[in-house]
């Protein structure tokens, strides 16, 4: 939900999409080559911690969203912005 609450501040504000790295290497579209992203984050659940009603507690990935078209790439490493 921060994702959202940050993608309104920053529209509201006039600001740029934002451009991000993982790892060290700038992040790329890997369907259109886009390079402007917002962020997101989405739980990994697993099976057994949904059968024991334990899905909070399961890992979560973060996310970046092509704004030109819309792909997401998911990854275990906070994206940094540049």
């Amino acid at each position: 939900m921060a994702g959202i609450i940050d993608s309104f501040r920053r529209g509201f504000a006039g600001e740029e999409s934002q451009r991000y790295s993982v790892a060290g290497v700038p992040a790329r579209c890997s369907h259109c080559g886009g390079e402007d992203f917002e962020t997101g984050s989405a739980l990994l659940n697993t099976g057994g911690m949904t059968l024991l009603g334990l899905d909070w507690a399961d890992r979560s990935a973060n996310l970046l969203i092509c704004l030109r078209c819309g792909h997401v790439d998911w990854f275990l490493e906070d994206p940094e912005a540049i």
